[in-house]
């Protein structure tokens, strides 16, 4: 009996003895458990901030287009899908694209991201100031200061444009990609959509660098030269951006060298755009607009005979600033 006594108590303390170790073991394991989750996490945000400062870069690209991208395009290949609000369009200062900046804001009430390619986009020459070639636009200037004029006087006019009128993103490098530059050449210059005296011509730049960023950006083309083979190639590819919120028109054509502009004013007049502006008010800006290509460098007038002073249908501003 005491024999018994004896063992019972002892058989069940062996029993309570082996339920901690069970436990411990568990509670070992979710710790370690935790703290290799935590360190994951930290690993990750440590990386997506380095991505975000480009001290990394990320592969942001699937297709043919790989290649280094300048910082400035950076601004845009840093997912653009995160700012899906955010209307892209190339700006000059000129009359027709300084319309399409006013209709996006004033009229279609967008978000509106302007860039400016400050490269010379009609020839090799790498900046317009140290070029002796003939054919290469002398108004970089002149439209800059357009553009601040005009952006100052939209402040000034439409409050509430600050928040929605961008910074303007001024892209200063090119893009080194001789597969997209022969695609290019292939469909743009064999096809002879442009004269052949213009060895080089700025779709080039604008069509690569929308493709190489993967954003739609508007380009202010009306193609008011009906008879050219680029009007004709226009008026035969077009289609309705299903994307977009307002009436915008793509090519459509899969992986074309263009399929990345976007061109809201094709098939509308100059005069179109003026009636429109004076309808809703902001025909006083068009008057700011620059468009002369080779103005006069001493005085800064137009020279009346480039092909935008012959189609302008509003005069040059007597002073930009």
């Amino acid at each position: 009996m005491n024999s018994q006594a004896v063992q019972q108590p002892q058989q069940q303390n062996g029993g309570t003895n082996t339920k901690p170790v069970a436990g411990s073991i568990f509670s070992l394991f979710m710790r370690y458990y935790i703290i290799i989750a935590v360190i994951i996490l930290i690993a990750w945000i440590c990386y997506k901030v380095l991505i975000r400062m480009e001290i990394i870069k990320e592969d942001l690209f699937t297709d043919s287009f790989i290649a280094e991208i300048s910082p400035e395009s950076k601004l845009l290949t840093d997912k653009p899908g995160n700012y899906p609000n955010v209307s892209y369009v190339y700006w000059t200062g000129g009359y027709d694209s300084t319309y399409r900046v006013c209709e996006m804001l004033l009229i279609e009430g967008k978000i509106v991201q302007p860039l400016y390619v400050t490269l010379p986009l009609d020839n090799d020459c790498q900046v317009e100031e140290t070029c002796n070639k003939l054919w290469v636009r002398r108004n970089r200037k002149l439209e800059m200061d357009a553009m601040a004029t005009i952006r100052a006087e939209l402040e000034v006019q439409y409050p509430a444009v600050k928040t929605r009128l961008l910074p303007t993103i001024y892209i200063d490098k090119d893009i080194d990609d001789a597969e997209f530059n022969k695609a290019f050449e292939a469909e743009f210059y064999e096809a002879n959509l442009w004269p052949g005296k213009r060895h080089k011509h700025q779709y080039l730049f604008l069509s690569k660098f929308a493709a190489y960023n993967k954003v739609a950006i508007d380009i202010g083309v009306l193609g008011i030269h009906e008879d050219s083979k680029f009007a004709k190639f226009l008026r035969k590819y077009l289609v309705l951006d299903p994307g977009s919120k307002s009436r915008n028109y793509m090519v459509n054509i899969p992986d074309s060298f263009i399929s990345y502009l976007r061109f809201p004013l094709f098939g509308r007049t100059k005069k179109d755009l003026l009636l429109t502006a004076r309808k809703y008010g902001f025909d006083k800006i068009l008057k700011k607009t620059w468009s002369c290509w080779f103005p006069n460098i001493k005085t800064g007038k137009p020279c009346g005979k480039c092909p935008m002073c012959r189609e302008r249908i509003i005069p040059h501003p007597e002073s930009i600033k």
